[in-house]
């Protein structure tokens, strides 16, 4: 189910120039959260936090984002302070992620004690921090505060709680680390932070993320969540946002559009800014699914986006848009190809009530 990470270099010894000098050294992109043009939202091995109001959606926007690399075959640790394994157990489900999926790729962890006082807890701590993981999520803040006895207004075990948690899991396991928070209700006051200390923001290492409604959340509704950018520390997001607020110094990059009309299911996509219908139920491009599968199966080789591109019919960003919901839904994944090319492998053929695709050789 998972990996061992390597022996935890000692972070006072010297580190090695030598990528950086000769040029080999690379800042990892983003590479998880994926919006329906690929363009993504979250850094491997770096802190990020997602806030917002009272439901606003912020811990279910995070479910769909775990539920697609479940589905990916990802592993993903989740530690819970807000809710209960039942509760993320089924909307996970709802979402889309198999019972398998769930049971063999993710951590489920919900704590009623810091890691730091007892032996048996101490250990489950540096177990967990001896595996890879693609995505750590931490719901949510205000009761981790409470379980690890910080005070939210003071700075100093603020940064102390950052380093310590957040940042640990995300240097030693890989993963891309979400803390979800709270926000203050003065919405003129709060600007782009969290509530509490504003250390909040300096022990992040990726991007800061807010959640606006724009629509409500519910059984039986139609959502839609504004995501807006307040920090991007490698700076590689912002560039696919939208215009900048004056008011609070952010940008709108991606809207979430969560489907809970079926009220069996939940459907989830995160568009560009300003790619949104009048209606915010979330449409899938089933025939060019099926053929962008059925493609990727008759292929030879592996195929990049530009192969499937020449040999499947449709605009250049519904395709794109097909691709990304195969690939979090687990029908297919990637890998790196020549010259920064992205390859297509089929886990499963893609199929409707109304197709039938052939099976996989």
């Amino acid at each position: 189910m998972t990996e061992t990470v390597e022996a935890v270099q000692p972070s006072w010894a010297p580190i090695d120039l030598t990528s950086v000098l000769d040029g080999t050294y690379k800042v990892q992109p983003p590479t998880f959260m994926l919006r329906t043009d690929s363009a993504a939202l979250l850094y491997p091995a770096k802190v990020h936090s997602v806030h917002g109001e009272s439901e606003s959606g912020k811990s279910m926007l995070m479910h769909a984002v775990t539920a697609q690399e479940l589905q990916a075959q990802r592993d993903v640790l989740f530690i819970d302070f807000e809710s209960d394994q039942g509760t993320v157990g089924n909307r996970l489900l709802m979402l889309g992620a198999s019972a398998d999926n769930i049971q063999n790729h993710l951590s489920y962890v919900r704590p009623d004690c810091s890691p730091f006082g007892m032996m048996e807890e101490l250990a489950s701590w540096h177990s967990m921090l001896a595996r890879r993981f693609s995505l750590a999520v931490i719901d949510g803040v205000t009761e981790a505060f409470t379980v690890f006895g910080v005070k939210s207004i003071d700075n100093d075990e603020v940064s102390s709680w950052g380093r310590m948690v957040p940042r640990q899991i995300a240097e030693r396991t890989g993963a891309a680390v979400v803390v979800i928070d709270h926000v203050t209700k003065d919405s003129e006051g709060r600007g782009r932070f969290a509530i509490g200390a504003q250390a909040k923001m300096s022990y992040l290492t990726g991007a800061s993320y807010s959640v606006e409604v724009i629509q409500p959340l519910g059984v039986g509704m139609a959502g839609k969540l504004a995501i807006r950018i307040g920090k991007d520390r490698p700076g590689l997001v912002r560039p696919h946002g939208g215009a900048w607020r004056k008011s609070d110094r952010t940008q709108e990059v991606a809207v979430a559009l969560i489907d809970s009309t079926d009220r069996k299911t939940i459907r989830y996509v995160l568009v560009p800014p300003g790619e949104v219908a009048e209606s915010p139920k979330v449409v899938r491009h089933e025939e060019l699914m099926l053929n962008i599968s059925q493609a990727v199966i008759d292929s030879p080789t592996a195929p990049s986006f530009r192969n499937l591109d020449s040999i499947v019919r449709g605009k250049q960003e519904d395709k794109r848009a097909a691709i990304t919901e195969l690939v979090n839904t687990g029908y297919l994944v990637t890998s790196n190809g020549p010259r920064n090319a992205t390859l297509h492998h089929s886990v499963k053929p893609y199929a409707t009530d109304t197709h039938e695709l052939k099976k996989a050789v």
